[in-house]
């Protein structure tokens, strides 16, 4: 498979051209990032995709949301399709890949790891069987990212939404808040040195806790399930899908 990483120079992008080398079933054809020095990869890096020449097979993105536009723009003029790993999208960024998704393939999710969308499977079955119960969730990442809550967050509140739709989060407590209501779901994030990722979901009752959690030891499990989801959408007609679709 012939990729074209978006976000060559940052961590993520630094990470998955690494892991790609372990793959020699893959290659990165070119990369895409705007502050990157083309000198230290052994790829060409472009500052945008208008100027790529290289044919690929998917595009493969860990950049930052201000990216998106040029992102689609390419995966649709091309045809080519996306997995789009990178989170912080506001409803405008939404609408644009659900648009573009008519037309090609993309996959967007919040986080790539299969470890961590087995855990959003999980949440739904215990939202299920552990009916009242009160539900936290607490992300914790490195003290660079920008965004809080985590995508991942995100998506372990909505797993616990499509059980229970009455759940309303919380996002932190401070100060006198007043008795916990049935309906709340606290969402809590932490920031710190150079966490990877570290996920926790709460089911708290009376006299007992039932906890799921899930820990990234290196960001190559990102990278990993980025592949594995690019692999799974260049065999795949044109739509928006989800990890859930790849695991499946």
């Amino acid at each position: 498979m012939r990729i074209i990483l978006s976000g060559a120079g940052g961590a993520m992008g630094l990470t998955t051209a690494s892991t790609v080398k372990n793959h020699p079933e893959h290659v990165i054809v070119a990369g895409v990032d705007k502050f990157a020095d083309p000198s230290r990869f052994d790829f060409p890096v472009y500052d945008s995709f208008d100027k790529v020449t290289e044919d690929a097979d998917c595009i493969i993105d860990f950049s930052v949301k201000a990216a998106l536009k040029g992102i689609l723009g390419y995966a649709v003029k091309k045809g080519v399709p996306a997995v789009l790993c990178t989170t912080g999208y506001d409803s405008d960024d939404l609408k644009a890949v659900n648009e573009a998704a008519s037309s090609v393939p993309l996959l967007m999710s919040g986080n790539m790891s299969v470890g961590v969308n087995t855990l959003v499977s999980l949440v739904k079955e215990a939202a299920k069987a552990l009916t009242g119960a009160d539900i936290e969730i607490i992300e914790q990442h490195h003290h660079n990212k920008a965004d809080a809550p985590s995508g991942t967050a995100k998506m372990l509140l909505n797993a616990a939404k499509q059980v229970r739709p009455e759940l309303t989060p919380v996002y932190g407590r401070e100060g006198m808040v007043g008795k916990r209501k049935p309906e709340e779901i606290g969402v809590h994030a932490v920031r710190g040195g150079t966490i990877v990722g570290k996920h926790e979901v709460m089911f708290v009752m009376n006299n007992e806790i039932v906890t799921l959690k899930h820990e990234a030891e290196s960001k190559a499990v990102f990278s990993e399930g980025a592949l594995r989801a690019a692999s799974f959408l260049i065999n795949s007609p044109a739509g928006l899908y989800s990890m859930s679709d790849v695991l499946k």
